[in-house]
């Protein structure tokens, strides 16, 4: 039985080629078995017909309106209306068999094209020639081998050859080689070597740029990638995953590693960056001692917001801070902790353009405070809001900026031993006024 199936699923390319002088007719309707046992005759791929009803496959120069197949269907140039068929749709599969390279090129340069304008529905695959306009849905794949207007909805994968504006839905990939306009979703993977807008959602997306709708070449639309892994070339809208890439990055970046490339200024903002970890812009090593801990020591990595300006006197980064603190060897309740800070800082330029004079930040903490030396399994929260000033200690020390901050500290539920410097109860909790004094390397 399968041997039957894939001898009348494929029986077409052995049995018949586009007749190059063959004045093409209308049928209303053809019914048949496979290709040469039909109302149509040996030679089904004269007909255009309006129906086409074929047990096992069917065969055509075109159908019109509704075609019905229960392993496959093949119209060798364009088609419209609905195609289902159980294992595989064609359109335009079979358009040049029998043609010579040189009567194939010449086709081609007078703009021959197999076109969709309908609905594909198969058990396995959908394939267009050239161009569709409409939908195909399968449970298998999905190709359009130029444009697509519409949507592919595929159970393994969705291919387009040139652009998409429209919706690739599948389980392991989308691909739309020259840009996607529209929606990618897809358990793996999302790509286009082009532009990108719209929105990729996936394990891995892909795009060779997104637009921004900034600068002084601005587009009227932009991108969203959200996903695991989010790599892009320029990169004008959003990436939301664990790990964000980009090359010259005017958007915006949220995750737990961002890496980007600083550009040339070109007069317009960035975007900012938010994460653990931000590779392109600045990092900066901090010590500090506070009013709850006697030694902090933490990671400052940071992206410019406005270093594209030409004009611009301060620089403005958004930035991003890991932090572990300790009371080392010190008889307090609270023995270590770690944290994280999300802030702005601002930065004055000196006399030498390259170096930057003072600072000031504000930021938002959230962290974890322990009451023992070894991790244990109890949650303690504490939230903070910090401003801070600091300052280049010298020229020749230009890159040593001490500091003082001030904070305002609530714990959910205090401990005896919390500070008690403006402090107030709320519940279980406290708040309380605090401080830090350290240094910064920039």
């Amino acid at each position: 039985m399968i041997r039957l199936s894939i001898i009348l699923l494929f029986s077409w390319q052995i049995m018949f080629a586009q007749n190059k002088s063959a004045v093409y007719k209308k049928s209303s309707i053809q019914l048949g078995l496979f290709p040469g046992i039909s109302t149509n005759g040996l030679d089904p791929g004269e007909y255009e017909n309006m129906f086409s009803l074929n047990l096992f496959t069917g065969y055509g120069y075109s159908t019109r309106y509704f075609e019905l197949n229960g392993l496959a269907g093949f119209n060798t140039a364009s088609a419209s209306g609905i195609h289902i068929s159980g294992i595989a749709n064609f359109i335009g599969g079979n358009e040049m068999v029998g043609f010579t390279e040189k009567e194939k090129r010449k086709q081609r340069r007078k703009g021959y094209e197999t076109n969709l304008t309908g609905f594909q529905i198969s058990g396995f695959l959908n394939y267009t020639g050239t161009n569709t306009e409409g939908a195909q849905i399968t449970a298998g794949v999905n190709n359009t081998q130029k444009y697509l207007i519409g949507a592919q909805i595929g159970g393994l994968f969705n291919y387009v050859g040139s652009f998409t504006m429209g919706t690739q839905i599948s389980l392991l990939g989308n691909y739309s080689k020259k840009s996607m306009s529209g929606v990618q979703i897809s358990l793996l993977l999302n790509t286009t070597q082009g532009s990108s807008t719209g929105i990729q959602l996936g394990g891995y997306n892909h795009s060779g740029v997104i637009n921004s709708t900034k600068g002084p070449n601005p587009s009227s639309n932009t991108g969203m990638q959200i996903g695991v892994v989010n790599t892009t070339g320029d990169m004008g809208g959003w990436q939301i995953g664990i790990l964000n890439i980009g090359n010259r990055v005017a958007g915006t970046q949220i995750g737990i590693i961002n890496i980007f490339k600083s550009a040339k200024p070109i007069d317009y903002k960035d975007g900012p960056a938010f994460g653990l970890l931000n590779i392109g812009g600045i990092m900066n090593p901090r010590a500090y001692m506070s009013e709850l801990y006697l030694s902090n020591y933490g990671l400052f990595t940071g992206k410019p917001l406005n270093l594209r300006k030409r004009a611009a006197l301060r620089g403005f980064y958004s930035y991003n801070e890991i932090i572990y603190s300790t009371n080392y060897k010190q008889e307090r309740e609270i023995k270590w902790g770690a944290s994280y800070r999300l802030g702005i800082i601002s930065f004055t330029k000196s006399q030498d353009p390259n170096v930057w004079r003072n600072y000031f930040n504000f930021s938002a903490e959230l962290g974890h405070y322990n009451l023992n030396k070894k991790f244990d399994d109890e949650l303690r929260m504490r939230y903070a809001a910090h401003i801070e000033l600091g300052s280049r200690l010298s020229k020749k020390m230009s890159s040593f900026y001490p500091f003082i901050g001030i904070s305002y500290n609530y714990m959910p539920n205090a401990i005896e031993t919390s500070p008690e410097f403006l402090a107030t109860t709320a519940g279980n909790g406290k708040l309380w006024a605090g401080y830090s004094v350290g240094i910064m390397i920039h």
